[in-house]
């Protein structure tokens, strides 16, 4: 499989859970780290099913919730072979990440680590997208062009305080813009269009990437 398969893939075992037909709403908690492998076992161990289970799981973030460096840590290491746990324990010296150890949305969007982009038509899957001055992350999953190879929409996953983990997706009117330009309309249901671009400082391509 392509890299943007892999990394559409992994974002998708945290936004389409599905436990004995019931499709599961992740709820979001800060600090949360959990996979998905384990967030399916402890759902599978609560004996819960459907209704009762998606109640079990929002009542439980501690056993079900990631927050948002959580999930764009995990996609994005599992898609690259390992290639962010790597990066990052070599550049930040004494570090030792794992899954339930993760490191910070300020870090997977700083320009400390990575190309600060300021045109859709350079963005590409796995650029990492930087809100509230690095207080959240969301990472592009997949950039749509048409048939004349224009940007023409950029889907990304994130995981954030009101909508747990879903997908969301941007619009793009003028290429040559940034994300935040009125050129462009985010559709994301946690917040509305003006929301996410006051929210939206900058997209980086990790350097590993």
């Amino acid at each position: 499989m392509s890299f943007t398969t892999d990394l559409i893939n992994k974002c998708n075992e945290y936004t389409n859970i599905v436990i004995g037909g019931t499709k599961i709403n992740l709820p979001y908690k800060l600090g949360a780290k959990n996979t998905p492998s384990k967030i399916i076992l402890n759902l599978i161990n609560s004996g819960k099913t459907g209704s009762a289970l998606q109640t079990w799981a929002t009542n439980n973030p501690d056993k079900t919730a990631v927050d948002c460096s959580g999930l764009v840590y995990y996609a994005l290491n599992e898609a690259t072979g390992g290639a962010v746990r790597r990066y990052f324990e070599a550049k930040i010296p004494g570090t030792s990440l794992t899954y339930a150890y993760g490191i910070s949305a300020a870090n997977l969007t700083s320009t400390s680590y990575g190309s600060k982009l300021s045109r859709a038509a350079d963005m590409t899957p796995g650029c990492t997208i930087r809100f509230d001055n690095g207080g959240h992350v969301l990472v592009i999953t997949d950039v749509i062009k048409g048939s004349d190879g224009v940007v023409k929409q950029i889907n990304y996953s994130h995981s954030n305080g009101s909508k747990g983990p879903h997908t969301g997706y941007i619009t793009i009117s003028n290429q040559s813009s940034d994300l935040g330009s009125s050129s462009q309309k985010w559709v994301d249901k946690a917040y509305t269009d003006s929301q996410a671009k006051n929210y939206y400082n900058h997209t980086i391509r990790l350097n590993f990437l």
